[in-house]
């Protein structure tokens, strides 16, 4: 690579609305760094408005992140007192912080609206292909309107094989969570889970150096809570208890907002075809989340979706 085309520029991972995380990062960076964004600036985080005006007023790149998109599709809507999709009302996808955020500020809400929906899928500098999700496997259709959901939804699994990468890029991303930077010879996973109480981390394109900070309390309390097999063992229960699971006010498993894929398989192993309907099921009843029962029937998902009215 050319050390010109790369010289001063750094990736930032997912922000969340993390912005004093973001200001003390910056810090930490050369003076006039060009900074370029793996999308996510908003939700979960207190400063999804401070975030996205900081980036705009220094005309910083960004590519568009699923919960950017959530952001584009429903904020004003929910300023105005509609909240019938789960972004606006599920506090499991960080929405709830981005509305309060901007409630007091319709003006700049549609402004910012407005910048998202420009922003790109990707972005290219030099071998780098910088997107929001898991996109190595995606280059050569990256362009493809069937495929550019994907480039900010795909999640990076561990252990999952990867395709040979015959075009030689190098994929920036976040969308996944990880605790330390994970990175190859073909990608850096870079969303260090600021808005979990995690650090926010920038990549150099010019030396391959991460900077880290961690986050300030003063940009997020957000936080979810996972139901593990630890805490919940199935052959104590029956099948029914899938049906109210985590959603039952009653139940002792009422304060758990998300349902860990393990106890999802092995519903699934127990109960076979069975399982896998529940499954659909609940999804249908936003106990889990649709990419999880996608991740769990892989090819199968569209077969067992259409069984379930």
């Amino acid at each position: 690579m050319k050390n010109k085309l790369l010289n001063n520029k750094f990736v930032i991972g997912d922000v969340h609305g993390c912005y004093h995380t973001l200001l003390n990062l910056i810090k930490q960076l050369p003076l006039n760094a060009e900074l370029i964004f793996v999308g996510d600036l908003c939700d979960k985080g207190n400063y999804s408005k401070e975030t996205l005006e900081l980036v705009i007023q220094n005309n910083w790149q960004v590519v568009k992140g699923n919960h950017d998109d959530l952001m584009e599709k429903h904020l004003l809507e929910a300023l105005e007192g509609k909240r019938d999709v789960p972004w606006s009302y599920d506090k499991r996808f960080g929405g709830l912080e981005t509305i309060l955020n901007y409630e007091d500020d319709k003006v700049i809400a549609r402004k910012h609206v407005q910048w998202i929906s420009q922003l790109p899928l990707y972005l290219e500098i030099g071998d780098y292909f910088i997107t929001h999700g898991f996109s190595i496997e995606f280059y050569e259709h990256k362009d493809n309107e069937s495929h550019k959901s994907l480039l900010f939804s795909n999640r990076y699994i561990p252990n999952i094989p990867i395709k040979e990468n015959i075009h030689r890029k190098i994929n920036l991303f976040g969308h996944s969570v990880v605790d330390e930077v994970v990175k190859n010879e073909y990608f850096y996973a870079l969303d260090t889970g600021c808005a979990y109480g995690g650090k926010l981390t920038a990549l150099s394109l010019e030396h391959q150096t991460l900077y880290e900070e961690l986050m300030d309390s003063r940009d997020s309390s957000y936080s979810v809570r996972e139901l593990t097999a630890k805490d919940f063992h199935i052959e104590e229960h029956a099948f029914e208890i899938f049906e109210s699971l985590i959603i039952n006010e009653k139940s002792s498993y009422f304060d758990y907002d998300i349902i860990a894929n393990e106890i999802l398989i092995c519903m699934i192993d127990k109960y076979g075809e069975k399982g896998k309907i529940e499954l659909i099921k609940m999804v249908r009843r936003e106990q889990v989340f649709p990419k999880q029962a996608k991740f769990i029937l892989g090819k199968s998902y569209d077969q067992y979706d259409g069984k379930v009215d």
